[in-house]
């Protein structure tokens, strides 16, 4: 049976020749929901942990963070490429120049091609 739509995992392997998996990020960063600009109780999206990994609060960086899981992606899914996914809280949410820093930070790693970042609508200015 052929699928009746393109799905991305099929769409990556046929751009790059092997499996891309996420590498999912906690960058530190935070929430409207959270800091007090809205409130501080957080919102439905995100346990009180960001829904992610924790690395962000054990002082891991980026760099390390996509190293360990990069080491782990490859040994369990063959992954040979990867996509930094920034998915603790909301990763649009802070000065610009920090968010560029990590997002280059991130893409300037060896077999990491794209980024994933995860936000909120109202996290994301015009």
């Amino acid at each position: 049976m052929t699928n009746r739509y393109y799905d991305l995992n099929s769409y990556l392997r046929n751009i790059f020749g092997c499996r891309v998996q996420k590498i999912s990020l906690d960058a530190g960063l935070t929430c409207p929901n959270r800091d007090g600009r809205i409130s501080t109780g957080g919102c439905m999206y995100c346990n009180s942990r960001g829904s992610g990994t924790g690395a962000g609060s054990q002082g891991l960086s980026i760099t390390e963070q996509i190293m360990r899981g990069k080491e782990f992606l490859k040994k369990r899914y063959k992954a040979q490429k990867f996509i930094a996914y920034f998915q603790s809280f909301s990763n649009t949410y802070g000065p610009y120049e920090k968010l560029k820093g990590l997002y280059e930070e991130a893409l300037a790693i060896d077999d990491i091609v794209g980024l994933s970042i995860g936000t909120r609508p109202d996290c994301v200015d015009e």
